[in-house]
């Protein structure tokens, strides 16, 4: 009896604290890490998503940049992290999806390492070439590849990523031979494809946009299933022929698993009605970055249908990171 009345006790004491909790959160500057170096896509995204998080919930949201490992090192650190949803991560595609699927010990789960709290958004992949690049299309880029001895050289950003994920699909879809050429970065992949080193380069729309917009890169395709509203002119790899894909690179926020479910529905809260402020949207939109928020049980759906389709097409790809 005496143990039944202390479980019981202890029960109601949780189930009081509870609310008052979430009331009291949060107390200090929350941590938002960021896989990734400062400059980049990623780190935009956090940094403008962070400033109206912090309004809402009246204390700073501080990025903290923690790149190394294909966002492995960060992910590491967040999932060991006290659950009180005073740390978090921008967790990516890469996080959630790929390299659990790719590497044989990641240091944490996707599903029990972590608290789902909202997606952020999503940019497209694209696929690029030198204005005088003899394409308008990559179906064509692709077809006059079974013509070459080594076939389409192009630059990804990196071993595993949606980028090369993308592109070896659609080159197995269109029976084509492709030779990949992993690089750190948007920069030097650029450097090379205008030095004539690689023959195409994919990449995020938010990195290549300013340049196709300008004239100095030819835009041959988006590798999602729909055409970017951010970029309407630039037609799909689907439309052209080149098979389904519909791969992108897509963000989120995470806590560390056990964090009380009222400061997940807080921190929830704070980052939707970030990414509805005009000014937000606005800074986002301009970094051809896509928002889109959402409940924590419906960024988890999203991130398992995403591995499920991740690892269909690794099995059909056999892409490895060796």
């Amino acid at each position: 009896m005496t143990t039944l009345r202390t479980a019981l006790a202890a029960l109601l004491a949780l189930t009081a604290t509870a609310p008052a909790a979430a009331a009291d959160f949060p107390s200090h500057p929350i941590n938002l890490v960021v896989p990734f170096a400062a400059g980049g896509t990623t780190d935009l995204l956090a940094r403008t998503v962070a400033g109206g998080m912090s309004r809402q919930l009246g204390q700073a949201v501080v990025v903290i940049n923690r790149p190394g490992a294909g966002t492995v090192v960060a992910a590491q650190s967040v999932a060991k992290a006290p659950a009180d949803g005073h740390t978090l991560l921008v967790a990516s595609n890469a996080t959630l999806a790929i390299n659990p699927l790719l590497m044989k010990d990641v240091g944490y789960s996707p599903t029990d390492s972590f608290g789902y709290v909202s997606l952020l958004g999503s940019v497209p992949n694209v696929v690029v070439a030198r204005p005088d690049a003899p394409w308008t299309t990559l179906v064509q880029a692709l077809d006059q590849a079974r013509e070459r001895p080594k076939g389409l050289a192009y630059g990804s950003m990196g071993a595993g990523t949606s980028n090369q994920i993308g592109m070896e699909l659609v080159g197995l879809q269109r029976s084509a031979t492709l030779l990949h050429v992993p690089y750190k970065g948007s920069a030097p992949a650029l450097v090379d494809l205008m030095g004539g080193n690689v023959d195409v380069v994919v990449d995020t729309l938010a990195a290549t946009l300013p340049q196709v917009r300008a004239g100095k890169l030819k835009a041959l395709a988006i590798l999602s299933a729909r055409r970017s509203p951010l970029a309407p002119e630039i037609g799909t790899a689907q439309e052209q022929g080149a098979g389904e894909v519909d791969l992108y690179s897509w963000f989120g926020i995470v806590a560390p698993a056990g964090t009380p479910g009222p400061v997940i529905g807080r921190l929830n809260a704070a980052v939707r009605a970030a990414l509805a402020d005009p000014g937000v949207a606005a800074t986002l939109k301009q970094a051809a970055i896509e928002p889109s928020g959402s409940t924590p049980a419906q960024f988890a759906e999203f991130a398992t249908r995403q591995r499920e389709l991740y690892a269909r097409i690794i099995e059909r790809t056999r892409i490895t990171l060796n």
